[in-house]
C-alpha cells in the first residue's frame, strides 16, 4: 500500500522593499545557494525570482521583487511593474528594511492595501548602534502597527530561523506547488546567467552594470564539466572597453570569479567563454526587452 504523502504549509511569499535592502541575500540565505545576483549596488534584482524553500514541515515559494527605485526607460518600469504584482499575490508579504538607512516615511503606503499578513524584517542591524537600533524599530512600528517585525542580519545569517518560523505561522497546509527537491522554478541557464551579471555587478564601474544583460548562447555540460557560452550586452561603446579592460584583465576577471562560483554550485570544473556586445539603450529598446523575456504591456 502506497503511504500517504504528508501534507506540509505551503504558501507564496513575497520579499518586497527599497532597492537594495538585503531581498536577495534573504532568499539566498533561506535557500543556502546562490540563485539571485547580489552586490552593494542597487537595482541588482531584475525580475521576479522564485526560490523553493522545503523542509520537514513546509514548502515556500519566495518571489524576490525589484527593488522599488526611480525607473529608467521601459525596463525600469517593467522592473516596478512587476514587483507591484508581486506585492499583491501572495500568501505573506515580507517588507525588506534597511536598518542602516533613515526610515522610510512612505513605506507603510506601499503595503496599506495589502490583504495578506505582512512580516517587516528589519535588516542590516550589525550596520547601526543600540540607539539607532531601538529609533529606527520604534518608527518602523508606528508605521506599519499592523506588521510583525523579524531584527535580522542575513549577511551573517542571525535570525533567518526566526523569519521562517514567523512566516510558517500564516501558512496553512496543503497541497505541494513544486517537487520537494526542486529551489528554483527557473532553469541552471538562468542561475548561471545571475551568476555571472553579479560578477558583472561587483567589479565594473557603478554605472557600468545597469546597462549590463547576460544572454546564454550555449552550455555544453557532461558528468564532470561545463562549457558556457555567453554573450554581455552593454549599452554604449565606451562600456564595452570598460568591460573588456585595458589588455582584456576584466572580462578574464569576471570569467574567472563566474567559474568559481558556478564550480561551487555545480561541483564541476567549468569553463566561461564571454564575448561583449554593444546594443545601443536596449533598457529602452521594447523589441530587445520582449526577444530576452522581459515584460510587455508596457
Amino acid at each position: 500500500m502506497k503511504e500517504k504523502q504528508k501534507r506540509k504549509k505551503v504558501g507564496f511569499v513575497t520579499l518586497y522593499g527599497r532597492a537594495n535592502s538585503g531581498k536577495s541575500t534573504i532568499l539566498n540565505k533561506i535557500l543556502g545557494i546562490k540563485i539571485q545576483a547580489v552586490s552593494e549596488k542597487p537595482q541588482t534584482t531584475r525580475e521576479n525570482i522564485r526560490g523553493i524553500y522545503n523542509d520537514d514541515d513546509s514548502q515556500i515559494i519566495f518571489c524576490d521583487t525589484p527593488g522599488l527605485f526611480k525607473p529608467h526607460g521601459r525596463l525600469g518600469s517593467i522592473l516596478l511593474r512587476e514587483s507591484a504584482v508581486a506585492k499583491n499575490d501572495c500568501e505573506v508579504l515580507v517588507y525588506v528594511v534597511d536598518a542602516s538607512l533613515p526610515v522610510n516615511k512612505t513605506f507603510s503606503e506601499d503595503v496599506k492595501s495589502i490583504g495578506c499578513p505582512i512580516i517587516i524584517a528589519f535588516n542590516k542591524i550589525d550596520l547601526i548602534t543600540t540607539p539607532e537600533h531601538i529609533k529606527k524599530l520604534e518608527e518602523c512600528k508606528s508605521l506599519c502597527p499592523q506588521a510583525t517585525i523579524v531584527e535580522m542580519s542575513a549577511i551573517r545569517n542571525f535570525n533567518i530561523d526566526l523569519l521562517i518560523s514567523k512566516i510558517k505561522e500564516h501558512l496553512t497546509e496543503g497541497e505541494l506547488v513544486y517537487p520537494d527537491d526542486m529551489i528554483s522554478d527557473h532553469s541552471a541557464t538562468f542561475i548561471y546567467a545571475e551568476i555571472i551579471r553579479e560578477k558583472c555587478m561587483r567589479n565594473l564601474e557603478k554605472e557600468v552594470p545597469h546597462s549590463i544583460h547576460i544572454e546564454i548562447i550555449k552550455v555544453d555540460e557532461t558528468e564532470k564539466e561545463i562549457d558556457i557560452y555567453a554573450d554581455i550586452y552593454v549599452e554604449k561603446e565606451s562600456e564595452k572597453g570598460i568591460v573588456i579592460g585595458k589588455q582584456g584583465k576584466m572580462i578574464r576577471k569576471i570569467c574567472t570569479y563566474s567559474e568559481n562560483a558556478i564550480h561551487g554550485f555545480t561541483g564541476k570544473t567549468v569553463r566561461i567563454n564571454l564575448l561583449v556586445k554593444v546594443e545601443k539603450n536596449w533598457r529602452d529598446n521594447e523589441i530587445f526587452l520582449r526577444k530576452h523575456g522581459y515584460g510587455v504591456d508596457i
